[in-house]
């Protein structure tokens, strides 16, 4: 597996199957800007009354599905039929499309996903135990910080700045290892001060740049 985070903004998804496993994926499709459409002959209820503009529902008993794959760039397959899953499978991959499905290790998995202000951790266990990827997640959200949060925005802006005035990329992730460990501009951050702790980067910044 090749660990990725995709930015499927505006790409098209289909989901096949309209139970509680696709709900899920299509709640998760559409939060990440996904043009989704969901194929099954019923729906779990909050999908079926879902409304976004970006949803599209086809009320149909699943036959074949490849007049809904060779328009998408993403095939996600949760019916609760194995051997239609198999042959959904196949006709997505005679069109070279990437493919998961719940019921079994595929093209790619859908990890246990913990988003906190502006960071994303995914856990997996490449599809051998969902339940164990879920604790981790759990015990990750119990050390993160609003500490970590805070450094995110400072960090930001200091690369922003460290590339207007250090040429060296070594020295520039230099000064920003060093950042992370800065009490002052914590603090500074916890006290609702952020421009502040904004100006003594900058003057930080200023002063590394002619050392």
């Amino acid at each position: 597996m090749f660990p990725v985070l995709l930015n499927i903004k505006g790409k098209n998804a289909v989901v096949f199957g309209g139970g509680k496993t696709a709900k899920r994926r299509v709640m998760k499709l559409l939060k990440a800007g996904a043009l989704v459409t969901v194929v099954s002959r019923e729906f779990e209820p909050g999908l079926g009354d879902l409304e976004d503009e970006n949803l599209r529902l086809v009320k149909q008993e699943i036959k074949e599905g490849t007049e809904f794959i060779k328009n998408c760039d993403i095939v996600l397959i949760a019916t609760d039929d194995g051997a239609l899953n198999d042959s959904l499978e196949r006709e997505a991959r005679a069109l070279r499309r990437i493919v998961n499905r719940a019921d079994r290790t595929s093209d790619f998995v859908i990890p246990a996903t913990l988003e906190t202000g502006d960071v994303t951790i995914s856990i997996s266990t490449g599809g051998k135990s969902p339940a164990i990827a879920k604790n981790i997640k759990k015990r990750i959200k119990r050390v993160l910080t609003e500490d970590d949060l805070y450094l995110i925005e400072i960090e930001e802006f200091a690369r922003k700045k460290l590339k207007e005035k250090v040429e060296k990329q070594p020295e520039r992730e230099k000064f920003l290892r060093e950042l992370i460990n800065r009490s002052d501009i914590i603090e500074k951050i916890r006290s609702g001060d952020t421009k502040g702790a904004k100006e003594t980067v900058e003057m930080m910044i200023d002063a590394y740049a002619k050392h």
